[in-house]
C-alpha cells in the first residue's frame, strides 16, 4: 500500500506544479500581448516626417449647381520645422468639438478631407499683408476693390485675432486678390491656399471672375459681393457648408455671413492647427 500512498501524495504536487506553469505561461502571453499592443499603437501614432498632405479638391463657388466642381487648388508647402504632432487624446478632443454642434457650425467637413488637416492663419501682431490688384479685365471698376475690403470687414477677422494690412507689393504679400474675365466651370471665384506642415496658412491667391461663363455678361454687383464674400471665407480657412443659408454654401446667394459662418470661423481659430485624423497621417 505504501507505493499507492506515495502516488496519491505525488499527484497533487504534480498537478500544482503544472497549474503554476500554465498560469506563468498565460501571464507571459498576456504581458506579450500588452507589449505588442503598445508597440503597435506607438507605430500607428508615430509622425510621418516625409508625409505630404495630398492636394484636396476645391469645390469653389459656382453660379449654377449642376456644373462640375473645380480642380485642386490647395497645396502643402513643407517648411523646415517639424510638424507639431497632437497626441491621440488631443486629436480625439478636436474631432469631438468639430462634430459636437452641427446646428451651429460646419467644420466637421474638414474631417472628410483626405488629409484631415485643420488649416488656418496664425494670428500675430505683425498682421497679414494683403494686396488688392486693380484691373486685370476690361470690365474692372474701382467698386470691385471696395467690395473686397467690405467682404473682409463682414467676416470680422478681428474676432479670430486676425489683422490684414493692405499694401501694394505683391512679391511679399501673404494674400493677393486679382480679377480675370472668366474661370473654368463657370465659377465665380477661385481661392488657392498654401500651408506648411503644421497646417498654418502661408499664402493665399484669390482670383475673382467678372464675366459669367454661361452668358459672357458682367456679374451684377450683388453677385460680385456674394462671390467675394465666399472666397474670403475660403481664404480664412473655412470649408464649404451644406446649408444654403450660409455664405460658405457652394452656390452663390448669401451676402452676409450667417451665425453659423461666424461661429465656424471662431471655432476654427480656437482649435490647434495640424493633422487631426485617426491612426497616422496617410503618406502620398
Amino acid at each position: 500500500m505504501a507505493p499507492a500512498v506515495a502516488a496519491d501524495i505525488a499527484c497533487p504536487r504534480y498537478c500544482g506544479c503544472m497549474l503554476r506553469r500554465i498560469l506563468a505561461a498565460l501571464t507571459l502571453a498576456l504581458a506579450g500581448l500588452v507589449l505588442f499592443s503598445k508597440l503597435r499603437a506607438a507605430w500607428l501614432e508615430r509622425p510621418a516626417p516625409s508625409a505630404r498632405p495630398p492636394d484636396t479638391v476645391r469645390a469653389d463657388l459656382r453660379l449654377r449647381p449642376d456644373l462640375p466642381q473645380g480642380d485642386a487648388a490647395q497645396h502643402a508647402e513643407f517648411a523646415s520645422q517639424t510638424m507639431p504632432v497632437l497626441d491621440s487624446l488631443q486629436r480625439a478632443d478636436v474631432r469631438l468639438q468639430l462634430q459636437a454642434e452641427p446646428e451651429r457650425e460646419y467644420l466637421d467637413s474638414l474631417l472628410t478631407r483626405d488629409d484631415s488637416t485643420l488649416r488656418r492663419w496664425v494670428p500675430g501682431a505683425a498682421g497679414i499683408s494683403l494686396v488688392i490688384v486693380p484691373g486685370g479685365t476690361p470690365v474692372y471698376v474701382p467698386e470691385m476693390s471696395a467690395e473686397v475690403r467690405t467682404a473682409l470687414d463682414a467676416w470680422s477677422p478681428g474676432s479670430a485675432g486676425l489683422r490684414f494690412l493692405e499694401g501694394d507689393d505683391t512679391t511679399k504679400a501673404q494674400m493677393v486678390v486679382r480679377w480675370t474675365d472668366t474661370l473654368s466651370w463657370n465659377r465665380g471665384g477661385s481661392t488657392d491656399v498654401t500651408w506648411d506642415r503644421a497646417g498654418r496658412i502661408r499664402r493665399v491667391a484669390v482670383v475673382l471672375a467678372t464675366l459669367s461663363g454661361a452668358t459672357g455678361h458682367p456679374f451684377p454687383p450683388e453677385a460680385r459681393r456674394a462671390i467675394v464674400l465666399h472666397e474670403i471665407g475660403h481664404a480664412l480657412g473655412l470649408p464649404h457648408s451644406s446649408n444654403p443659408d450660409d455664405v460658405m454654401f457652394p452656390v452663390a446667394g448669401v451676402a452676409t455671413p450667417s451665425d453659423r459662418d461666424r461661429y465656424s470661423l471662431r471655432l476654427l481659430y480656437a482649435l490647434p492647427t495640424g493633422w487631426v485624423g485617426v491612426g497616422r497621417p496617410r503618406t502620398p
